[in-house]
């Protein structure tokens, strides 16, 4: 199932232009967001997240209801955008509010200690999988299943209890998909700038740990951070499209499959006796 989802995923992608908005606009912006902090700074280059997380919950609801529905074209597109924005924005920012509150409550106690700032990274990482892996088809959910918000997040956890292999044999997918295209532009990146990076191999632990990111800046210079800026939009475009059309078929042939073998619910009653009739 796994497989047949991700070559469909992909026959998607060549045959709707549209459908590749997604991942290209937030490779672009991810691109924007490195030039950004080169030339003006963080404060300037984090803002931009703000119209990414904004902008990006549109454009996958388009392109999630033209997968839905089999419609092309720009008005599909804008049609779907707008009648599933807040479906997908919503669920989305209480699930990162939830991360957020377990994170907190879970550093109360280490903070009391003294040792939240230890082991903080540990906390988050602890936090945010687990949340993140039974939430994830939430967005699928709001749009494939026209859910609420609340009840996206529902389908979503329960979809992922009742196939877990499945759901695991889907992620381990996906990151060989990560793997397999993130590993050769990191040695393109690499490559094409040795001679820049090759001050980190003669680093003590000391400096790594006190390394920020005005030095990378100025070890890159401005050409090499024009280079990480187009291997990033590079990067984000094929992946990020890659991993949702493989996202959206993989959640459709799952609720097909549990549709067909889901037993209809049978009207009647049983008697004093314990006998049953069906209406």
């Amino acid at each position: 199932m796994v497989t047949d989802s991700l070559r469909r995923g992909l026959g998607l992608l060549s045959r709707n232009p549209y459908l590749w908005l997604p991942g290209l606009v937030a490779g672009c912006l991810g691109a924007l967001d490195i030039l950004l902090q080169f030339s003006y700074g963080t404060f300037l280059a984090t803002r931009l997240w703000i119209l990414e997380a904004l902008l990006i919950p549109f454009l996958l609801a388009g392109a999630y209801s033209q997968i839905k529905t089999g419609d092309q074209g720009y008005r599909a597109f804008l049609f779907g955008g707008m009648k599933y924005y807040f479906r997908i924005l919503l669920p989305a920012l209480l699930i990162a509010f939830v991360v957020l509150a377990t994170v907190i409550l879970v550093s109360i106690p280490l903070l009391v200690v003294g040792a939240a700032g230890t082991v903080l990274p540990f906390i988050v990482i602890g936090c945010t999988i687990p949340i993140i892996f039974f939430t994830f088809f939430a967005d699928t959910a709001a749009v494939f299943e026209d859910s609420g918000i609340f009840e996206c997040i529902r389908r979503s956890v329960e979809i992922v209890l009742n196939r877990p292999g499945s759901m695991i044999g889907f992620f381990l997918v996906c990151l060989g998909i990560i793997i397999l295209v993130g590993l050769p532009l990191a040695v393109i990146w690499t490559g094409l700038l040795y001679a820049q990076l090759l001050p980190l191999s003669t680093m003590d632990p000391s400096q790594i740990q006190s390394f920020s990111i005005e030095m990378l800046n100025e070890m890159l210079g401005s050409t090499g951070i024009q280079i990480t800026a187009i291997v990033y939009c590079i990067a984000i475009t094929v992946l990020g499209n890659i991993l949702y059309a493989f996202k959206a078929a993989f959640y459709q042939k799952t609720i097909g499959e549990v549709s067909l073998t889901t037993p209809p619910v049978l009207q009647g009653e049983y008697d004093e006796k314990g006998r049953w009739y069906k209406y």
